[in-house]
């Protein structure tokens, strides 16, 4: 008698057993039948475009770590896929020996409960996706990873002058997309590991204010791309304001509201969103230099903005008022997603290229932004 075996029970056989098994291929239709009907065919194209790779595919750094994260917000809401997805992605890392290829610097090898990864802030994205595997099924091998991994960014990595957490092992920068990896791991471990939670705490706090209190302007109510030589870069690039962004509301999400330092962050959330609000387009796009109308229209700014506006309506961090800006945001991401999945108008590049004036964008069906998507299209859609 033949049985038919189905992706997710393979996938699952294959997170059991350490080894990649071939599966029937989901098909977009398959996917967007189950998500929100007001989402575009895009987004269920990324779903199925990520879920027919093999897991061992996704590596450790956020160019993996962002889009297996976006994939578990879906795990929530119906896409039964992602469980054993993510468990053969974290299985095939704790078996490997050396860390994934990666793009990112050089920095030293570490190791997060059995995980092998580097003291790149890159790598740091491996506790947004353990929390949600430890949340939504209990996976404790994830669990002792994330409470490792806040360690190590505690213990462990290089710091500048202001004690800020450095990208790298060797960066004579800092740029607040490091702000948000670190204090979304520290606040990770803080909740996962009740021995070391204060201490974990203590110091996400101390990275954030540190990093708002450098890179965000009274004056612009934006961020600067980064910070060197003992003083602030020239340029306001989309994305730095989008990690801060992204930081504060990763802080929020985790602290306790009752904590002295909740309503600080508040207010400075606040500052941050009306800079922005200022700069966006009609069309709800932003320039990759938020200020400056001769640089293009990127798409992921918008998405970073959509996810973390919405998301602080939703919580009550930010008044009702502030949606329609978070809705223009979602307005020019979708009209920039083709029907494949495929982002159009990506600045693919980060800080340093954006800080020397470097503008090239190009369409992205793979890697972080992906993630971007995914999240934001989450998040949109939850009231």
């Amino acid at each position: 008698m033949l049985t038919r075996i189905t992706r997710r029970h393979a996938l699952a056989l294959a997170a059991a057993v350490g080894s990649p098994i071939a599966a029937m291929p989901l098909s977009v239709e398959s996917v967007r039948v189950r998500l929100p009907k007001e989402l575009p065919r895009g987004v269920a194209a990324i779903l199925a475009r990520i879920l027919n790779q093999q897991p061992s595919s996704f590596n450790t750094d956020w160019f993996g770590t962002m889009p297996l994260f976006g994939a578990l917000q879906w795990r929530r809401r119906g896409m039964e896929e992602v469980e054993p997805f993510a468990k053969a992605w974290l299985a095939h890392h704790l078996r490997t020996r050396e860390v994934a290829g990666y793009s990112g610097n050089r920095s030293r090898v570490v190791w997060a409960g059995g995980i092998p990864l580097s003291t790149y802030a890159g790598h740091f994205g491996v506790s947004l996706v353990c929390e949600e595997m430890t949340g939504q099924f209990g996976d404790q091998r994830a669990r002792r990873a994330a409470a490792a991994l806040a360690g190590i960014v505690l213990h462990r990595t290089a710091r500048n002058r202001l004690g800020l957490v450095g990208h790298d092992d060797s960066a004579d920068f800092d740029i607040p997309d490091v702000t948000f990896f670190a204090v979304s791991a520290l606040m990770v471990g803080a909740l996962l590991d009740g021995d070391n939670a204060t201490a974990y705490r203590d110091q996400a706090i101390y990275q954030l204010r540190t990093s708002i209190d450098t890179f965000l302007v009274p004056e612009t109510g934006l961020a600067k791309t980064l910070y060197r030589s003992g003083g602030l870069g020239k340029t306001y690039w989309t994305r730095a304001s989008g990690w801060l962004l992204w930081a504060i509301t990763a802080m929020l999400r985790r602290l306790d509201p009752k904590h002295v330092a909740f309503a600080g962050f508040t207010r400075d959330l606040k500052r941050l969103v009306d800079g922005m609000v200022r700069v966006q387009e009609p069309g709800g796009g932003f320039h990759v230099l938020l200020d400056d109308p001769a640089t293009p229209l990127d798409a992921t700014g918008p998405a970073m903005f959509a996810w973390g506006v919405h998301e602080s309506v939703r919580r009550g961090w930010l008044p009702a008022n502030y949606v329609a800006a978070a809705d223009k945001a979602w307005n020019f991401v979708q009209a920039n997603l083709t029907g494949d999945g495929v982002l159009r108008n990506t600045y693919y590049l980060w800080a340093l290229p954006a800080e020397n004036g470097d503008m090239r964008l190009r369409d992205e069906s793979s890697g972080w932004a992906m993630g971007f998507v995914l999240a934001a299209a989450n998040e949109m859609t939850l009231h």
